[in-house]
């Protein structure tokens, strides 16, 4: 019994740890955004250089039915540049030079709220008023819907990042890419680098690791109780 205490104990230990480690809604991590009515829920899709290494196409799942969907993300490359990548709904897409500011500070404010939250690491459901969520910065409250904070404009007043999850999808979009010199640069078009597929609704899933873990641990408990018998 002893033993099994020890286990439990270290599993635990090993656990906060690996929590610790992981950095959810950091730079570079794909994030999805869905939102309808008063919710908004933001899910960290992992690291978006893992996600294309594996192909072109992504595949989600939306954790809210009937709602509008947006991916975006930024890292950091040194200095004050960065790589910026948003959703897009048609055959091209363009961002506004001197909007990119806007769009960054968005992001980290959105970000940040979401890395606080409490839940499921990878997942946190806030409410579209929140000063920090994806509605208020990115949407500007509803003024500037799908737009990113400006620096993607609408055109001939339609927007161009956010989808409508219709009876849960499944919608279709592209991951474009706007790399440092375009950021801070020009008006320029993106660069496309991947199709996002956006599925029915689907329960947040409990990492495989976790599962492993609890089967393991079940079996050396059932260990421990026949060696007592």
């Amino acid at each position: 019994m002893k033993k099994i205490m020890m286990l439990l104990a270290v599993a635990a230990l090993l656990l906060g740890v690996n929590g610790q480690a992981m950095a959810y809604f950091s730079n570079g991590d794909l994030i999805q955004v869905v939102y309808s009515g008063t919710t908004e829920i933001a899910t960290d899709e992992g690291s978006l250089a893992t996600l294309l290494a594996g192909g072109t196409t992504l595949n989600f799942s939306s954790p809210l039915a009937n709602a509008s969907v947006a991916y975006f993300d930024y890292t950091t490359t040194g200095g004050s540049l960065g790589t910026a990548w948003t959703s897009g709904n048609g055959a091209s897409q363009t961002a506004k030079f001197g909007s990119a500011n806007s769009f960054i500070t968005a992001y980290n404010n959105a970000s940040g709220l979401y890395a606080t939250q409490t839940g499921s690491p990878a997942q946190v459901t806030v409410l579209t008023s929140n000063p920090d969520s994806y509605n208020t910065q990115m949407n500007g409250s509803g003024s500037s819907v799908g737009l990113m904070a400006g620096f993607i404009p609408s055109v001939g007043g339609i927007q161009q990042t956010e989808a409508s999850l219709v009876n849960n999808g499944p919608v279709q979009q592209t991951l474009y890419q706007y790399v440092p010199s375009i950021v801070r640069g020009a008006n320029s078009t993106g660069i496309s680098v991947a199709t996002i597929n956006t599925g029915n609704v689907a329960a947040t899933p409990v990492p495989p690791s976790i599962l492993l873990m609890g089967s393991g641990l079940l079996g050396l408990a059932g260990i421990g109780r026949k060696r007592i018998a």
